[in-house]
């Protein structure tokens, strides 16, 4: 995990809430799950469970339900667990501690890989329905998202890094790559369901937003939030068009908020407004 303060918070913590979102959809009366790590997994949420079996457990790759769940990366189900000839028996010791009979466990998928596990289980020998592995699969994709959502933060920080070392004058490509990724991270917490994430990724996108930038002049026109984002479109060289599919706007209110941002600025084209807002310091 980077040391940087900004990055993402505990993912694990975002493993417990799913899990407790999870037990809502599916209704199963017993939930847990956790975090890859290398070729493991490590149990680190919980719901519903009566004992402390199954805390900390790392779940080999190699064993089990959920080592078959990591690599095959689809989930599966064992509705008579202790009976099951599908699986290896190695965690049958912290199971039957839990009294769990039947077990599912969906994976989280990023980049083709593995990167958590939920479970649910029965604490009896019947078979899991399809309805409840469906909900745990649509689970485990949500969770999916929010690790990606994480991970595309972390890239993003870490070019915010590299480019701290850049000497003035910025170059264009340094300056376009600043402006690419506050504009990303907006759309990025937008799409969150994680406020303290989303929280985090304002901050690192003022953070963005301000790097390389010469400092403000007192008579730099003041723009709206929106008149920011189109300014930052235009910037990348976007269309009306395009500007409105990425903001979400009709073509013509794009139009609307590229003239006042030439009537703020004082000049008479995309170009010129695109330089003038560099000089007064309100782009990287």
């Amino acid at each position: 995990m980077p040391d940087n303060p900004l990055l993402r918070p505990d993912d694990a913590d975002t493993v417990r809430a799913e899990l407790c979102e999870a037990q809502r959809s599916t209704g199963l009366p017993v939930l847990f799950g956790g975090v890859v790590d290398g070729p493991d997994l490590l149990l680190s949420g919980f719901v519903g469970t009566r004992s402390t079996v199954l805390r900390d457990l790392v779940i080999s790759s190699r064993c089990g339900l959920g080592g078959r769940t990591i690599v095959e990366r689809r989930a599966g189900s064992i509705p008579d667990y202790f009976n099951s000839t599908e699986i290896t028996h190695d965690y049958d010791r912290e199971v039957s501690g839990e009294g769990i009979e039947s077990l599912l466990a969906a994976p989280a998928v990023v980049g083709g890989r593995t990167r958590a596990v939920l479970y649910g289980g029965l604490r009896s020998p019947a078979p899991i329905g399809d309805t409840v592995v469906t909900r745990m699969v649509v689970a485990a994709r949500r969770l999916a998202r929010e690790i990606e959502v994480r991970d595309e933060v972390d890239r993003r920080v870490a070019h915010l890094d590299r480019t701290r070392t850049e000497t003035a004058p910025m170059p264009t490509s340094v300056a376009d790559g600043i402006i690419e990724s506050y504009v990303a991270l907006r759309e990025i917490a937008a799409s969150t369901t994680d406020p303290a994430l989303a929280e985090q990724l304002r901050g690192v996108e003022e953070r963005l937003r301000g790097l390389g930038a010469v400092t403000t002049a007192p008579n730099a026109a003041r723009l709206s939030g929106r008149e920011n984002d189109v300014l930052a479109h235009l910037a990348l060289g976007c269309s009306n068009a395009e500007v409105a599919e990425r903001l979400a706007l009709r073509p013509e209110t794009v139009k609307g908020y590229v003239k006042n941002l030439m009537a703020k600025l004082g000049v008479h084209n995309r170009h010129e407004a695109v330089v003038e807002a560099r000089r007064q310091g309100l782009l990287p």
